[in-house]
């Protein structure tokens, strides 16, 4: 195992967190959530395919609750861990890699992570391998209560990779996810995430996320909510080095009486290095969708904010709070955001090309969800994006 005393330094910093209030989003009562029990491979395997992950994939990470793991990789220069494999396995980079994006004390879900959780996938990609194959993650909780994993995702100098992580519940669970993640994409290096959630309206759902991306470094994340959810609460950070860059998409229905909060923060530390942050968010029902934005830029660089809220019903409320800091008078960043309903004017010139009124809102509402992130994905990833779009337009429907 790694030092103990490290091990124990992270552990006494999120005991001291536990009461910690989240610094946006509902709260939540973690103690009634307890760990899962073992879950059954077929239906392990139902969940996993309805977010596209299959154990046929190159290399893969399946996870059900806190007691069910399958994970390989036939790809050379690929390897894929459970954590605490990865932490007995490798103690210098464990300590190297494990809590320095995401603080154990950052609030009482990362202290609840830190203390209970299990599991989580570490993904290395050697120096120089340029994966063309995705790399596929499940975490799915089938029996309910409290799911934690921390997830690590390592792309050494001038490697390359597609990573693709799909998060979901059983319909009649009741749970509460808090997912760590940890990525770090080194100099010239390249990755592209693409992290779906199909959660059920019982699921309080509490990610962490921090993003290291060095010299000459890109990263590319598309984030989609595609199913009901009762909370959700999120705000990754990602940090850039001299010339690095990246793109962030969220695109994130709220059906019902949902309560989500979500936000990328992008913090410009190198010179020349640059972000673009849209998020797209549809609210129908009576759900709450607060979307927040924030770039700090300390070297010359540039940054943009783009926050769309799409209201389908009277009831329901978008929110978007952008935030611009400029510590170097030689940096841009700039800002869009609107909110409002499908333009009847829009609806009606549809129909008189002979759509019906049903097809005319599904065309509208694709061309909403739609954005510029495909330009940076590969055909494959590109696809899948594209049937996400396809889930999340029938769902607001």
């Amino acid at each position: 195992m790694a030092s103990p005393s490290w091990l124990e330094a992270v552990k006494e910093r999120a005991r001291r967190a536990l009461d910690k209030p989240a610094a946006y989003g509902p709260d939540v009562d973690i103690s009634v959530f307890r760990d899962g029990g073992p879950a059954d491979e077929a239906s392990v395997a139902s969940v996993a395919e309805a977010v596209g992950v299959s154990p046929k994939a190159q290399a893969f990470y399946i996870q059900a609750d806190n007691a069910y793991f399958r994970y390989l990789s036939r790809i050379p220069g690929v390897e894929v861990y459970r954590i605490e494999e990865f932490v007995d396995a490798h103690r210098d980079l464990a300590r190297d890699y494990l809590w320095r994006l995401v603080p154990p004390d950052y609030d009482k879900f990362t202290a609840v992570a830190a203390l209970r959780g299990v599991g989580g996938y570490v993904i290395r990609v050697k120096s120089g391998v340029k994966v063309e194959s995705p790399i596929l993650a499940c975490l799915s909780i089938v029996r309910g209560g409290l799911q934690a994993p921390h997830n690590v995702v390592i792309v050494e100098e001038g490697a390359e990779a597609v990573v693709y992580t799909g998060c979901v519940i059983a319909p009649e669970a009741v749970g509460l996810h808090v997912g760590i993640s940890e990525f770090y994409v080194m100099r010239n290096a390249k990755l592209k995430f693409i992290m779906v959630h199909s959660w059920n309206k019982a699921a309080h759902v509490r990610p962490r996320t921090g993003v290291y991306v060095e010299e000459g470094g890109e990263y590319v994340e598309y984030y989609a909510n595609v199913a009901s959810v009762k909370t959700l609460q999120t705000s990754p950070r990602i940090i850039l080095k001299d010339g690095a860059k990246a793109h962030a998409t969220s695109v994130v229905l709220g059906r019902g009486d949902a309560v989500i909060d979500i936000g990328t923060a992008a913090v410009l530390d190198g010179e020349g290095a640059g972000a673009e942050l849209v998020t797209r968010a549809i609210a129908t029902g009576s759900s709450s969708v607060t979307m927040r934005a924030v770039v700090e830029a300390y070297k010359p660089a540039r940054g943009h904010v783009e926050c769309s809220g799409l209201l389908m019903s009277d009831r329901a409320r978008v929110v978007t709070i952008p935030q611009l800091s400029a510590f170097n008078n030689d940096a841009v960043l700039t800002h869009e955001a609107s909110i409002g309903k499908l333009a009847e004017d829009e609806i009606y010139y549809l129909m008189a090309k002979g759509l019906t009124y049903e097809e005319a809102v599904s065309l509208l509402v694709r061309g909403f969800v739609t954005t510029d992130i495909h330009k940076y994905l590969p055909e494959q990833a590109r696809r899948y994006v594209e049937s996400l779009e396809r889930q999340i337009v029938e769902k607001a429907l």
